[in-house]
């Protein structure tokens, strides 16, 4: 097969790639949301992006901001994009952080990470109030908001009018002062499912070579779709700075309760997501159907809809035009990260023309290292590694299987004031760890097996990557959630809790009963060292991250306090 790529500029700094945008697509909209006090929707062209950057920008220095480090904390919206990039343009170092931390945890990366500053939605300022007095080192909080009942606190509004007059007086210190793509421009908080979490210092060449990259592998449509935190990595790097670079328009989503609502709104041509939101999506598709009474027609539909894409016909926008206008009507593709995928699931939404476009990463890396393109996959991959970027598998096992070890311009700078940290994932020959088991084909394409502090050694020296028995578990229509792991007797267990609506829906009244009817057939198709030996039904989620990911360590910490 021959991989065709796309050609991209590159862009050595930030700035430069906004002044690129706002040069090459001014009056275009560059962002849009719902304002939902006033029932409308508001738009940001490439010009009005690359003005208020720069009135807040000379804003911020004039109060003193040089090399301030400064904690974003909102949902997402065009203010936090602007705050990012004005941060990173010319003011100091940003450190987005979770909305969804509790209060204790805010406050201890503002402390960890030298936070000088915060910029904050409305919904944040009582949040902030509360820990400012464990914060002393936080001199100044903007509120994206009106803050007339903070007179302490300064109004993003008022500092881009008093920046705009700035500028008009002849001031360009903002605008003249030289970057340095190499310095540390941002700090990512990992989200910690194996343990406590590390703040990733990432620099603008960091950041702008793994966009560069990235784009040799996807088509950017006119309108893609913002649903992932948008302090992740992955949503900044791929979405945002994607959307800038090839100057097309981002639209938010204002919450998950609203998220069908939202996509029918904006009809985008594309979104990027992590594999929940996909099975969960694609559960509801499933489940209209079978509630309207369309769930033969559907089946039949695809059935004739596959034999005709063998001899070249492809009428999947047309047979599939109801379902498809649930999504807006225009959503050709979804890039998906953040956890596994199933293969099983790709080819699903690809039957009714949506096109899954997977691929593997880590906030070290910028966070992609590999991915698969809008015009070519192989299904099982994580995709094709990045140009630029050499990746190489530490002593691999008889299959080829061995830690994931990658080296290049989007490899960190290092941990925030965590050298031992540092020392244990870089190589003196800079090479990073990432922690990640898995192998390479012969056309460079990386598969994923498991995470090696999740790897299961067994007595008789057998090792289980758990991540593979979770997928299969995950085929089972009950299963909402599994963990896979060891128990004190070295048996393989599962945690899973189960679909209550699956139940109801099919009317089983005897879940334990048709889980291990499906665990028994999932055994058939395994080696004996792999069948799983005891299997729990949990009675609550499993507590996870933002991108859906399971804190491990937090369900293993709950088992061994508690025995369940």
């Amino acid at each position: 097969m021959k991989y065709k790529n796309y050609k991209p500029e590159r862009f050595k700094d930030i700035r430069q790639l906004v002044k690129y945008a706002s040069n090459q697509h001014s009056d275009l909209v560059a962002f849009k949301e719902i304002d939902r006090a006033n029932n409308k929707i508001l738009e940001y062209s490439y010009t009005r992006l690359e003005m208020d950057i720069n009135a807040l920008g000379t804003a911020m220095l004039k109060m003193g901001m040089d090399g301030y480090h400064i904690a974003l904390l909102s949902e997402s919206r065009y203010d936090w994009v602007l705050s990012f990039l004005t941060i990173m343009c010319g003011v100091g170092v940003a450190v987005p952080l979770d909305k969804e931390l509790p209060n204790k945890d805010l406050a201890l990366l503002l402390k960890r990470s030298d936070s000088d500053a915060v910029i904050c939605s409305e919904t944040f300022v009582p949040i902030i109030t509360d820990i400012l007095q464990e914060c002393p080192n936080i001199k100044v909080v903007i509120v994206m908001d009106s803050v007339k009942e903070h007179s302490d606190f300064y109004d993003i509004r008022d500092l881009i009018e008093q920046g705009q007059k700035i500028l008009s007086q002849g001031d360009t210190s903002y605008i003249d002062k030289k970057i340095d793509p190499e310095g540390m421009c941002e700090i990512i908080y990992t989200s910690g499912t194996t343990g406590a979490n590390k703040g990733v210092m990432l620099s603008q060449k960091n950041i702008m070579s793994d966009l560069f990259a990235f784009m040799h592998y996807i088509k950017v449509p006119s309108v893609s779709f913002s649903v992932l935190p948008i302090h992740h990595s992955f949503e900044s790097t791929c979405n945002i700075f994607g959307v800038i670079y090839k100057g097309k328009t981002l639209c938010f989503n204002d919450s998950l309760k609203y998220l069908m609502k939202n996509i029918a709104l904006f009809k985008p041509g594309m979104a990027l997501m992590v594999p929940l939101f996909l099975e969960t999506m694609y559960k509801r598709i499933w489940e209209e159907a079978k509630k309207e009474g369309l769930d033969k027609r559907l089946k039949f539909g695809i059935f004739i809809s596959n034999i005709l894409r063998k001899i070249g016909i492809d009428k999947r926008r047309f047979f599939f035009k109801p379902v498809l206008d649930k999504f807006g009507g225009n959503l050709e593709q979804i890039v998906c990260g953040g956890a596994p995928l199933r293969t099983e699931l790709i080819k699903n939404f690809e039957e009714i023309g949506i096109n899954i476009i997977n691929g593997y990463g880590i906030t070290e890396c910028s966070p992609v290292i590999s991915a698969n393109a809008s015009a070519w996959k192989k299904l099982g991959s994580v995709g094709k590694v990045l140009p630029g970027c050499e990746v190489r598998i530490s002593e691999p096992d008889s299959e080829g299987n061995g830690e994931i070890q990658v080296k290049s311009d989007i490899v960190m700078l290092g941990y925030y004031k965590d050298e031992k940290s540092t020392k244990e994932v870089l190589a003196q020959d800079g090479f990073f760890s990432t922690g990640d088991l898995g192998h390479l084909d012969k056309d460079n394409f990386l598969y994923i097996t498991g995470r090696k502090k999740n790897l299961i050694i067994l007595p008789n020296g057998k090792n289980i990557c758990p991540e593979e028995i979770e997928e299969a578990i995950g085929t089972i229509p009950l299963v909402k959630e599994v963990m896979v792991y060891a128990n004190e007797d070295n048996m393989i267990s599962a945690d899973i809790f189960i679909d209550e609506q699956y139940l109801k829906d099919n009317k089983i009244l005897d879940a334990k009963n048709a889980l291990d009817t499906q665990i028994r057939k999932i055994n058939n198709a395994l080696p004996v060292y792999k069948r799983i030996n005891d299997v729990n039904i949990i009675d609550k989620e499993f507590e996870k991250t933002t991108t859906k990911k399971i804190k491990r360590y937090k369900a293993m910490k709950r088992k061994m306090n508690t025995g369940v």
